[in-house]
């Protein structure tokens, strides 16, 4: 049973068997990347694919990510936030996903990826123990060194987790396994691949500077 100072909880049932969460606070926790994708759910890219670069970026608006409630209850839903470096932990995905997708990086004459966090949105239910539900955003782009931008997309992941309320350690694989999947769909898009092997987005190689014509000197007739 968790202390008052976190949780009430009231106990029902046989011999108080099942315990049901009377009161619940606001959480917070920090991402600590861990890959969670399945195998059977990677992507391998076109031999092709390459890229100069990969930027990862956070364009969260605040570190509220998401809703605690209890199940059939009145009761006010709590906040959830997330803290620590997101942009970090987005690259952490970023180069896991990208390797395991066989996409190569450090191409001088490639294009570049950026990659945005967009959103996580977490959503947890809480009864005896807590059903977790995740779904996050990413925003990425290929763009090449003129500024031409050559692809752009949104995508998506979700994942759901089951156990203790309020648990740092749920938060975590929840939100891993999310991020992980929302990578991989933009590693997965047909037209992210394209951009990457299109020779028209590949960076200009600068042409040698044309010397300047000489200048042909007239002869005068004697």
């Amino acid at each position: 049973m968790k202390t008052a100072a976190t949780s009430v909880l009231i106990c029902v049932g046989v011999l108080g068997a099942a315990c049901v969460q009377k009161t619940i606070i606001p959480t917070s926790f920090t991402p600590a990347y861990k890959t969670m994708l399945d195998a059977a759910d990677a992507t391998v890219a076109r031999s092709c694919a390459a890229a100069s670069a990969v930027n990862a970026e956070s364009s969260l608006s605040g570190t509220v990510v998401g809703k605690r409630k209890i199940e059939e209850s009145s009761y006010p839903a709590q906040d959830i936030r997330i803290e620590g470096d997101t942009a970090a932990w987005l690259r952490a995905s970023a180069d896991e996903m990208f390797k395991r997708a066989s996409l190569k990086a450090g191409i001088a004459d490639a294009p570049s990826v950026t990659l945005k966090l967009a959103d996580v949105l977490i959503d947890e239910t809480v009864h005896v123990n807590s059903a977790y539900d995740a779904r996050i955003t990413v925003d990425a782009a290929v763009v090449n060194s003129r500024g031409k931008q050559c692809w752009s997309g949104r995508k998506t992941g979700a994942s759901h987790e089951y156990g203790a309320d309020g648990s740092a350690e749920n938060y975590r694989p929840l939100v891993d396994h999310a991020l992980d999947r929302a990578v991989m769909a933009v590693a997965s898009d047909p037209g992210f691949q394209e951009a990457l092997c299109s020779s028209s987005c590949r960076n200009a190689v600068p042409e040698p500077a044309a010397s300047p014509a000489r200048k042909r000197s007239k002869r005068h007739k004697p």
